[in-house]
């Protein structure tokens, strides 16, 4: 008797552990059939079209100082400031004479923005040669273009260097006609106005 009460022990335990296992593969097959098809559902999706981001080409090469005194700036030139810090610019500069309608103008998009680049990652001499590449690039498509700097939080001593230095160098760049934030409480991006470029209309 004591056999058969074991024997029967362990049979209730084998199909206890049976119903057991057939209720977690049901309750994963539910749960499988309830999760949507990821592909199934993206098949309707259009990749994006190419951006007007530029991107300048990235290599070793080392970049050679450019002399200050370039006067004649021709559309392959490169224009020099230096790298010295001064006071930090301001937030906004216009040098045409509108002042205000030109910063006025730059915030609200009036302009549409035909190119942007983002300095990220960039040495302070590759920032400025990427930056105469990038005026160079907008000037053929029109009159705006983003540039993306920084606020320079995570630089020593939480001084923005890129920030300060590309601000100064727009200041100083003769295509260059104004700069603004393009929104408030963002001061890690510029919008510039460039001069209107006379030869727009040919091949680019």
């Amino acid at each position: 008797m004591s056999d058969d009460f074991q024997n029967t022990l362990k049979a209730l335990g084998k199909q206890a552990k049976q119903e057991r296992l057939a209720a977690e593969e049901a309750a994963a097959r539910k749960k499988q059939a309830a999760e949507p098809d990821f592909a199934k559902a993206m098949a309707d999706v259009v990749p994006l079209k190419n951006s007007n981001r530029y991107m300048p080409p990235r290599d070793n090469t080392p970049l050679k100082p450019r002399r200050q005194q370039e006067d004649a700036l021709g559309e392959g030139d490169y224009f020099y400031v230096g790298d010295s810090i001064l006071d930090e610019p301001p937030s906004s500069f216009s040098k045409n004479g509108q002042g205000k309608n030109d910063i006025r103008r730059l915030q609200s998009g009036h302009w549409p923005v035909v190119a942007d680049v983002d300095l990220h990652g960039y040495t302070q001499e590759q920032a400025q040669q990427v930056l105469n590449e990038f005026i160079v690039f907008t000037r053929k498509r029109g009159v705006c273009g983003e540039i993306i700097h920084g606020s320079g939080l995570g630089s020593s001593g939480y001084k923005p260097v890129l920030k300060t230095l590309v601000r100064r160098w727009l200041m100083e760049h003769p295509d260059v006609l104004a700069y603004a934030e393009p929104r408030a409480g963002n001061d890690g991006a510029v919008r510039i106005l460039l001069k209107r470029n006379k030869y727009s209309g040919e091949d680019e």
